[in-house]
């Protein structure tokens, strides 16, 4: 799975850009509010590798241009995929940078 679309990356439009999501993990943190009550929060966070196409992806994983962090908060809805590197190629394209990117 991977995102295809153009990015803007120092000035120049790369318009076949192939963004991989290369590491994906979750957090659950418990704290409490001033009330004293136990609050649960969830946080979610990938790393997004930005190749110049499909072919230099293919060609060799270390042959990205860019890379970035994503920072989200994963679902724990009974309907959601709860795969977490899923989960991370949907928050990516709710985000303006990426939102008009496709899954290829």
């Amino acid at each position: 799975m991977a995102l295809k679309g153009t990015i803007t990356y120092k000035g120049i439009a790369v318009a076949d850009t192939h963004a991989v999501v290369c590491r994906a993990n979750h957090d659950v943190n418990y704290s409490q509010d001033v009330d004293g009550n136990v609050v649960k929060t969830l946080s979610a966070y990938a790393q997004v590798k930005f190749y110049k196409d499909k072919a230099t992806y293919d060609a060799s994983a270390s042959n990205h241009y860019d890379q970035k962090e994503i920072q989200f908060t994963p679902s724990v809805a009974n309907s959601a995929n709860l795969n977490i590197v899923k989960q991370s190629y949907t928050a990516m394209k709710a985000m303006d940078a990426y939102k008009d990117m496709t899954d290829v």
